[in-house]
């Protein structure tokens, strides 16, 4: 054991369980940290932003894309609150964070006696967002809580946590044990269970794999491919698991999104038609199954980590507990390096599916598509693409294939607008070799527009591009078609982007067309430095050519 502070004890045990990343901003109560950061600037990067709820999004876009947890680092009150959005996405879209916040003094915990900052109940607060939150009692303790949030990281459904250690402990000095990581297989599923799943594989004669993204948190894209081609099964994707499996392998269908804000999709009604559903790694949300009338075959085999998302939206036949890539490795071995031959008439079905979406795409979104398709065309591969939930991300979600996991970072389960650009900071951080852009509008930009000067002042470099209606575009469109054209309170005033980009240091173009934005974006994905381009769209997105 050694002698350390609490910021001591909070940094030595980051460092323990190998997080080289941490995003926060800095506080007074907060200082102590911060100053056992500064003595280990080889061994762990700062990136500290300008507000709470940005950074959160910096550590989810982090996760995602590296697979391993983000860590942030706010304080008292209004710091920790200011996160709390960030934290609810990353709740509901299972990413794995760790916040690491202050409370008051240890005496005046939930006192109400009005000291600096006071919450009144700061636990609480976040109980709703986090799959565990605790209050640490000692300097003594720190160094559980950390390994304990890992270990939860590990073996549990990813949830984020929060840990707060109240501010007198961060300067008080003790016998701190930093404990190492626990070593910990990856949880298997019950081999009685996969066994049942597997003479349902084998048996079903139009099967079909839903994926999500706890195939990518899990590493386990490489095992979905195998057991997708061992069953000659094709695979869609569900919310949020574009990049879970390659998009121009011969048996993807691509993404089961349809109706709503996605428009038909024949891929959604086909999964209606199975007789079977492997699912991997999805809680199978309501809001994009059940709530646009998704049919799920009768025969329902699902996998995840947490038990309790079996039959929540639809009855489950078979749940198979355990970590995405152990239980794909359990089915492999099962089947024993036998192959399943589907009959041709299966798979002339597949082929006129594949063009039957392809044309439904060109009829629905002429324009839309070749926008994206000339976006792709000069994109790398390994693109990693950061979107906000804006009008040209109702049809990007459709219409631009990816092929690597942990390379589509939206959010997809509660925070909105304002997520993609701080997101695609941290993405950037986790991932510096690779291509990152975020896809944002002028509205959802300016959540979080002060963050170019994050970006320039730690030398992160995504490509950002805002395509500019001057408006709520979502809201605006939904305004026009319910009311008869009445709208209000959708129309919005803007700053110039390029001068505000400018400001900070940042280069920055405005394009009006498809040709003036592949040139701009060719040039801007060469670059080492953030680059903004705005999309001017005054017309829509749907009539910008």
């Amino acid at each position: 054991m050694a002698r350390l502070t609490g910021g001591q004890a909070v940094v030595e045990s980051l460092l323990a369980q190998g997080v080289d990343t941490v995003f926060g901003v800095i506080s007074i109560h907060t200082l102590h940290i911060f100053d056992a950061l500064y003595h280990q600037q080889g061994r762990i990067r700062v990136i500290g932003g300008r507000h709470e709820h940005a950074v959160a999004s910096m550590a989810d876009g982090y996760a995602r894309v590296t697979g391993r947890p983000g860590v942030l680092l706010t304080s008292t009150g209004p710091g920790a609150a200011d996160s709390v959005g960030g934290m609810g996405e990353a709740y509901h879209s299972s990413t794995p964070l760790l916040q690491i916040t202050t409370n008051v003094e240890k005496e005046f915990v939930n006192s109400r006696r009005g000291v600096t900052h006071e919450p009144k109940d700061q636990l609480e607060m976040f109980r709703s967002v986090t799959g565990w939150c605790a209050l640490v009692d000692s300097v003594e303790s720190i160094g559980d809580h950390i390994e304990e949030a890992f270990q939860r990281f590990h073996t549990r459904h990813p949830r984020p946590i929060e840990l707060e250690v109240p501010t007198d402990l961060l300067e008080q000095q003790a016998e701190v044990e930093v404990m190492p990581p626990r070593s910990a297989l990856s949880p298997s599923a019950d081999p009685a269970q996969v066994e049942r799943a597997v003479q349902k594989l084998r048996s079903a004669k139009r099967p079909v794999i839903w994926a999500a993204n706890g195939v990518m948190m899990s590493g386990a894209t490489p095992e979905l491919v195998r057991l997708a081609e061992a069953l000659d099964c094709p695979v869609v994707t569900g919310d949020g698991g574009k990049g879970a499996f390659p998009e121009d392998h011969p048996l993807s269908l691509g993404t089961a999104l349809g109706r709503r804000i996605w428009g038909d999709n024949p891929v959604q009604e086909f999964v209606g038609t199975c007789d079977l559903c492997l699912v991997v790694g999805s809680s199978l949300p309501y809001r994009t199954t059940v709530g646009v009338g998704l049919r799920m075959p009768q025969e329902l085999v699902h996998i995840d980590i947490d038990p309790e998302m079996f039959g929540r939206n639809y009855p489950t036949s078979v749940g198979l507990a355990g970590d995405a890539k152990a239980v794909l490795g359990q089915l492999l071995q099962a089947l024993g390096g036998q192959r399943v031959q589907r009959s041709s008439v299966w798979q002339r079905e597949m082929e006129e599916l594949k063009k039957r979406t392809s044309q439904g795409l060109k009829e629905q979104y002429p324009n839309q598509l070749r926008v994206w398709e000339g976006i792709r065309s000069v994109l790398p591969r390994d693109a990693v693409m950061v979107v906000d939930p804006t009008v040209p991300a109702q049809t990007l979600v459709r219409c631009f294939p990816m092929y690597e996991p942990n390379s589509w970072v939206t959010p997809h389960g509660w925070v909105g607008i304002g997520f993609a650009f701080p997101a695609s900071l941290g993405a950037k951080v986790g991932s510096p070799q690779r291509t990152v852009v975020c896809i944002t509008g002028d509205g959802g930009f300016q959540y979080n527009m002060q963050e170019l000067g994050t970006a320039v002042q730690y030398g992160i470099a995504p490509v950002v591009l805002i395509f500019n209606d001057n408006a709520w575009g979502v809201l605006n469109k939904r305004q026009q078609d319910l009311f008869q054209g009445r709208v209000m309170a959708t129309e919005l005033t803007n700053p110039d982007f390029v001068r505000l980009a400018e400001a900070y240091g940042v280069e920055a173009v405005s394009v009006s067309d498809l040709d003036g934005l592949l040139r701009e974006l060719e040039r801007a994905v060469k670059s080492d430095r953030i680059q903004l381009i705005e999309v001017r769209t005054p017309k829509g997105f749907a009539h910008f050519r």
